[in-house]
């Protein structure tokens, strides 16, 4: 008997995707294991990743495989709300609390209860309502705006952000035991220009969800899905379906979409600059995350180093000229954040062999007569 919790084949047929979300690319894979693990759990939740990768749709996922599906799932997306609002919306208010408040209103929190509740842009929180979420996050009690009564409820919070938090902290924008009690579990989206493979699979998809809509099903010809990979997608799997919906939309009688019809933005010649595809620190509209880029560069030299010592830490460490407790701690510090290589390295001893987390190893070089453990 299947768990619930496999990819979608048992839902919809395909096995394209994971609780609605698509992706083949090793990095998914590693998202979608972390997604089984904790689903189950009352863990709250730090999603990061940039615009557009689908970070709600993790929420929703985590929501969904939890015992708190039958319970709703309560999305808030703070940076869309003004800042003066933002407390009455999460918490609600008495009538007369403020001006304009004609009639008493339940809060976000108080819909959640039993269920869910997904703090979207977490980071444009004030600091004032940081501190009644740190107090909801310790023992679920709060006071709606204009009451004295205190209000208790069962939520299990999962938060988002595009946002480094570790620089908000930093800076002192956001609080750092607040940062903490939120990244419980970390998950990080990749952006899509770092998971190419799974363009033609998401064009698949997309263009499906369209026509389910009732607009004509279109196909893309082959040249045009090779151009579409080399484009770096700077609004990610968002900026995709936009193009794709604008190219059925004013698409050709036939159907058919041709390398020709793509936005001129999409065909136009990259720069020199932009031709190191597999470069990971491709700079987008909005720049670049320098500290988690260099993170990830670090997680992958040593994981290769792991991998030739075939888990010795103390020759890794020699691999990599540092000392063997050097090694540990930052191995330690890994664990702690969640990344990709602490995820799901455990906790084996220095003579077994290390298995390399799937969103990493599909980084690493084939080296021969070594064998590759993919977790």
């Amino acid at each position: 008997m299947q768990s619930p919790n496999t990819v979608d084949e048992q839902r919809d047929g395909t096995d394209l995707a994971f609780e609605g979300i698509v992706g083949r690319h090793p990095s998914m894979l590693a998202v979608f294991e972390i997604i089984r693990r904790v689903a189950p759990t009352d863990a709250t939740v730090l999603i990061t990743g940039e615009s557009g990768t689908g970070k709600e749709l993790v929420a929703a996922a985590l929501h969904r495989l939890s015992g708190r599906a039958s319970a709703r799932f309560v999305p808030v997306h703070c940076g869309a709300i003004p800042e003066d609002l933002l407390e009455s919306e999460m918490f609600g208010h008495e009538r007369g609390a403020f001006t304009g408040a004609v009639a008493s209103r339940v809060g976000r929190f108080k819909l959640a209860d039993g269920g869910s509740i997904f703090l979207d842009e977490i980071g444009e929180m004030s600091a004032k309502l940081q501190v009644k979420l740190l107090r909801v996050l310790e023992d679920g009690r709060f006071e709606a705006v204009g009451s004295v009564v205190t209000q208790q409820v069962d939520v299990r919070v999962i938060a988002a952000t595009n946002r480094s938090l570790e620089q908000a902290v930093a800076g002192r924008q956001f609080r750092e035991d607040l940062f903490y009690r939120l990244r419980v579990v970390p998950i990080e989206m990749p952006p899509l220009r770092r998971r190419r493979e799974d363009i033609p699979l998401l064009i698949e998809t997309i263009l499906g969800q369209l026509a389910a809509r009732g607009l004509p099903r279109f196909t893309v010809t082959a040249e045009a899905t090779e151009l579409m990979q080399r484009y770096p997608w700077p609004g990610n799997v968002r900026e995709l379906r936009n193009v794709l919906e604008q190219m059925v939309v004013l698409g050709r009688p036939e159907h058919v979409i041709e390398a020709s019809d793509l936005p001129a933005h999409l065909v136009a010649p990259r720069e020199p600059a932009d031709a190191a595809s597999g470069m990971p620190w491709q700079f987008g509209p909005a720049g670049i995350d320098f500290y988690r880029e260099m993170e990830t560069i670090e997680d992958r030299i040593i994981a290769q180093a792991l991998h030739l010592s075939r888990g010795n830490k103390k020759e890794a460490a020699r691999l990599l000229r540092v000392n063997r407790t050097t090694l540990l701690e930052k191995l330690k510090r890994k664990r702690a954040q969640g990344s990709p290589l602490a995820a799901l390295l455990g906790s084996t001893g220095p003579a077994e062999a290390v298995p390399v987390p799937a969103a990493i190893a599909a980084e690493l070089p084939v080296q021969s007569g070594i064998d590759c453990a993919v977790a």
